[in-house]
């Protein structure tokens, strides 16, 4: 009997496994699939921008073309003032990256870690208007950077963007989780609120504040609507903006868009690289301090 038994338990083991290596198989292929859908578009991409000039679409199903060309790259920066574009969104993009970051950071301790009155109904407030459609806001959003003289300048694209109500949440929910203890530790050492805002609470919110970087950077780099609105000569647009300029009524430059849509591509790309660790931490333990 205890023979049979222990040949069932086997039986039983051998078959457990049997089902999870088959899942694993499973699930591996279906990544495997998944990882090549969204991979492809960007090959795509990079190869289109490398075929000779007017070969895109006549070789659009040649997946690895025999001859290879630069002229696209050359072109795209003899022709279009592409250096400045890539130096506009550079500064733009983190000038928005720091403020939303110095915003985001501020009212979310201040709503996460101070007790005052309204405070629950303030945070609602600032989450309900993360529901109003920004294309309501535009033309008055616009009247104001025209008012304060604030067009064609980086001001005007960065300041109106700036106030992230749902980068305000997301450090609200991480401040949750920092020790009051710690806190009230410092305050006994003679430390002030801005002191302990500096030295204690930042140093322990770096994922967070990581993955806010990698989420503002990544917003305001491929913004196209309020930039196109603000900028009107070509030297002061970001890369979103000059793209568009290579395909219009008059011209249909699709190998330059190509080619510059493959060099924007890359600042993000390194940015992550260096940031992935703090942006993964900040990711899992966002919510550990849902309250």
């Amino acid at each position: 009997m205890a023979e049979q038994v222990s040949e069932y338990l086997q039986e039983t083991r051998l078959g457990t496994k049997s089902r999870f290596r088959l899942s694993g198989i499973v699930l591996t292929v279906l990544f495997v699939v998944l990882a090549i859908i969204f991979i492809f578009p960007l090959y795509w991409m990079v190869i289109s921008s490398l075929r000779p000039e007017g070969r895109i679409f006549v070789d659009a199903f040649e997946l690895f073309p025999s001859e290879l060309s630069l002229d696209s790259y050359h072109n795209l920066f003899a022709e279009e003032p592409f250096g400045r574009w890539i130096l506009n969104s550079i500064v733009q993009t983190g000038g928005f990256a720091m403020m939303a970051l110095f915003l985001c950071t501020t009212g979310g301790y201040a709503l996460a870690k101070f007790k005052f009155r309204f405070r629950n109904v303030l945070f609602m407030l600032i989450l309900v208007s993360q529901m109003i459609p920004f294309h309501l806001l535009i033309v008055s959003l616009f009247l104001m950077i025209i008012q304060f003289g604030m067009v064609e300048t980086y001001w005007g694209a960065i300041i109106p963007l700036a106030a992230s109500p749902i980068g305000i949440f997301f450090v609200r929910q991480y401040m949750l989780s920092i020790d009051d203890e710690m806190l009230n530790a410092a305050r006994v050492d003679g430390a002030n609120e801005y002191q302990i805002f500096l030295t204690v609470v930042l140093p322990n919110a770096r994922p967070a504040i990581a993955t806010l970087f990698i989420l503002f950077s990544l917003e305001y780099w491929n913004n196209l609507l309020w930039p196109l609105i603000v900028f009107r000569q070509a030297e002061n647009m970001p890369l979103a903006v000059g793209i568009t300029r290579l395909v219009n009524q008059y011209q249909q430059s699709y190998d330059l868009v190509m080619a510059g849509s493959t060099l924007a591509t890359l600042p993000i790309i390194i940015l992550f690289l260096f940031l992935r660790r703090q942006v993964m931490e900040g990711l899992a333990s966002t919510g550990t301090g849902m309250k």
